[in-house]
């Protein structure tokens, strides 16, 4: 898992993207807690993913560690997008 490049895309001021499509679970929530320790407080990170089971997985673990999942949208048949607010 070390090699991976995951990019977080800053979208506009205190919201980043981190697109994770392609991914199973574990490596969603990973790559999700990494991004978070990347922003400061209180800014959003959008996850977008494909993998159904990390929309339960993802949101769990981020809210264990003290963060907001503010919501968990589906965009289209196969993809979604959670939003975290780091706390």
């Amino acid at each position: 898992m070390g090699g991976e490049k995951i990019d977080l895309k800053p979208l506009e001021e205190n919201r980043y993207e981190l697109d994770v499509r392609g991914y199973s679970c574990p490596y969603p929530e990973v790559f999700a807690r990494r991004a978070l320790e990347k922003i400061d407080s209180g800014e959003i990170l959008e996850l977008k993913l494909d993998n159904k089971p990390s929309c339960e997985r993802v949101p769990l673990a981020v809210e264990e560690e003290g963060h907001e999942c503010l919501d968990v949208d589906q965009l289209e048949k196969a993809l979604w997008m959670i939003r975290i607010r780091k706390k």
